[in-house]
């Protein structure tokens, strides 16, 4: 195999001023490569003749589809309205003056059921058509059901588990409290003075129920659903409500009665 001749690199002439000097000329560290080309004179590369040099002034930018009109010195006037109200959209929910609903805060203790606080919520308010597990309320007036909700999470209190503590006392377990707080949310044709008396909140602890009910039977008489009433509020009564209470529930009660 022939010896292969050692590939010398280009020599490099760094021939650095002694002191410095603003009229001294160029270091050329690298005198084997071609010089700069003159300004005017660039055959090397393409370049865009719509963009300016640098220096030269403000860039001169092609038309295209998007660019935003040129900003107007003297701002148009706007155009008068035309008297016409605003429509809602198709299709969108248009919340009548009926719709909306009432809900109580109840404090349970013991079994005993009172209401705490009342506040009228705006927009309308769905019946579920099923319950879960544990604790529900519903509310009946002449035998029907006309509000429902679960409650989970309610009158339990939840112990971690500890694996440094040994046997049953370090597993996560429920503990069952008498004392506890839900909310009732009850809908705003339903809520009148006529009917506060025949108004009953039933608390349930729920152990069976159906996927879907079909009826608005109360819990009890519903097929398929074992239950255990925790507590029941047999009619709302103003006289035995707290002064922080009452205002509240009369004002709500002379919106709604206005309703019917």
């Amino acid at each position: 195999m022939p010896d292969e001749k050692p590939i010398n690199p280009a020599p490099v002439v760094r021939e650095l001023p002694t002191k410095q000097d603003v009229k001294a000329p160029p270091v050329m560290q690298a005198p084997h490569l071609p010089a700069m080309e003159a300004t005017g004179a660039v055959t090397t590369v393409l370049r865009n003749t719509l963009l300016p040099l640098m220096g030269s002034g403000a860039a001169q930018t092609g038309g295209g589809q998007g660019r935003m009109d040129t900003v107007p010195a003297q701002p148009s006037t706007p155009s008068p309205p035309s008297g016409k109200p605003q429509q809602p959209k198709e299709g969108a929910q248009v919340q009548t003056p009926g719709e909306g609903y009432v809900r109580l805060e109840v404090h349970v203790d013991n079994g005993k059921l009172s209401v705490t606080s009342a506040k009228q919520v705006p927009g309308p308010l769905a019946m579920p058509s099923a319950v879960i597990h544990g604790y529900a309320y519903e509310v009946i007036l002449n035998n029907q059901q006309v509000a429902l909700g679960s409650v989970p999470d309610v009158g339990v209190r939840r112990a971690f588990a500890n694996r440094d503590v040994p046997d049953p006392q370090g597993k996560h377990f429920l503990i069952n409290v008498p004392t506890f707080d839900f909310s009732v949310r009850i809908p705003n044709g339903h809520f009148l003075t006529a009917n506060l008396p025949k108004l009953n909140i039933v608390l349930h602890n729920v152990t069976e129920a159906p996927d879907r009910f079909t009826s608005l039977a109360p819990l009890a008489k519903q097929p398929g659903v074992k239950t255990t009433e925790a507590g029941r509020l047999a009619g709302i009564n103003l006289e035995q409500l707290s002064p922080n209470v009452r205002p509240s529930l009369e004002q709500i009660l002379s919106v709604t009665d206005k309703l019917r």
